[in-house]
């Protein structure tokens, strides 16, 4: 008696699911390696144009000052430094943060590519078109943070105690600290549609499941926006209401994620 031989399947070479280990670690070296050379370009261009770039990134402070004087309050000034090596910190910081913001749309796509190597074709072909919708959603957040979030709540910071009492120094360290945690919050805010998207689009959440969390989600939205935005209603306000209008955006998105995916189960069964 013979025994029965399980049949199998032949391996593709070119399945990029079915590389090797070593490969998918040259593949990363690789990925990291560009990565690094570009951020190095970048940086070193930043530097070249670091006194253009700080003038762009006190123009939210200067919008706070202007408001701050059109209400009648007093100017808070230009903001300070009180150590010998701060403004020096403080331009290598904004040349880093140019050459990550700008360099971000490369970086990401070298990612998305190692990410989605192992994917099937319909969820590669998925994943590219959100690919630039993420980078536009991103820099949109960003852009909102930058424009609106950070003036707004610097006005309401530096004029919420009378100056009379607190004469308000404000180091260059601390606002770009502000300010590069609030854009890079908003930026990422930004993206919850697109993950509500991807979420309902692979099946790891169901549509059914986010619309009938909402009343928990807003809970949770003005919980988040307590825990990581400076502690003034106004700040909060300007992250969590958003987050709440982006939820309803994610769920549309959702909806047409999930009709999408029942079409491909309908067609594969």
């Amino acid at each position: 008696m013979t025994d029965a031989v399980t049949p199998t399947t032949p391996e593709d070479p070119d399945d990029p699911s079915r590389m090797p280990l070593r490969d998918h670690l040259e593949e990363l070296r690789s990925t990291l390696l560009r990565s690094f050379v570009a951020l190095v370009i970048l940086f070193a261009g930043g530097m070249a144009l670091k006194d253009r770039l700080i003038r762009f990134v006190l123009v939210p402070w200067d919008r706070a000052r202007e408001s701050i004087l059109l209400g009648g309050g007093q100017d808070p000034g230009v903001l300070s430094m009180i150590k010998p090596h701060e403004a020096f910190v403080f331009s290598l910081k904004v040349a880093l943060a140019f050459a990550l913001v700008v360099g971000a749309p490369y970086y990401l796509r070298l990612l998305w590519s190692f990410v989605v190597a192992g994917l099937m074709p319909n969820e590669k072909r998925a994943f590219w078109k959100a690919f630039p919708v993420s980078v536009v959603l991103f820099l949109g957040g960003m852009a909102f943070g930058y424009l609106i979030l950070v003036p707004v709540g610097l006005d309401f910071l530096l004029t919420s105690v009378s100056p009379e009492l607190i004469d308000p120094q404000v180091t260059v360290s601390e606002y770009f600290s502000l300010l590069l945690a609030l854009t890079l919050l908003m930026g990422g805010v930004f993206l919850l549609p697109l993950f509500m998207w991807a979420g309902v689009r692979t099946g790891l959440v169901e549509l059914e499941t986010l619309s009938g969390s909402r009343r928990i989600a807003v809970v949770l939205m003005l919980i988040f926006a307590s825990i990581m935005t400076p502690p003034d209603v106004v700040t909060q306000l300007l992250v969590a209401g958003p987050m709440m209008l982006l939820y309803e955006v994610g769920l549309m998105l959702a909806r047409a994620a999930s009709r999408a995916r029942n079409r491909e189960v309908s067609r594969g069964a």
